[in-house]
């Protein structure tokens, strides 16, 4: 029963902790395997991280498509979006999988 509880306290300090929640920073390079969707603003496109973390990858140049998973690389920037949704990316880079999105 002691275990457990140190076990649970070990857990909760370590989701807790600063580094465990820290958004990236500018300049950081991200890696992401997830479906591209549209982002609350028209024509904006946003993936989520890992993590939760929304990102806008509204300069990806192509677009990515959205009925397959993407892998994406990129650059956090701290620049302000028209779409108002999610950490911007830049120097975007993706690879379609195989893989189908959910519906």
């Amino acid at each position: 029963m002691r275990a457990d509880r140190i076990t649970a306290g070990l857990v909760v300090a370590a989701l807790t902790s600063s580094s465990a929640l820290a958004a990236p920073k500018p300049g950081e390079n991200v890696s992401v395997a997830a479906c591209a969707r549209p982002g609350v603003e028209a024509s904006c496109l946003v993936i989520n991280g890992a993590d939760g973390t929304v990102f806008n990858i509204t300069s990806a140049n192509p677009k990515p498509p959205r009925d397959v998973i993407i892998q994406l690389r990129g650059t956090v920037t701290d620049k302000l979006s028209a779409c108002n949704q999610g950490v911007v990316l830049d120097n975007i880079n993706w690879t379609a999988t195989e893989q189908k999105c959910p519906n």
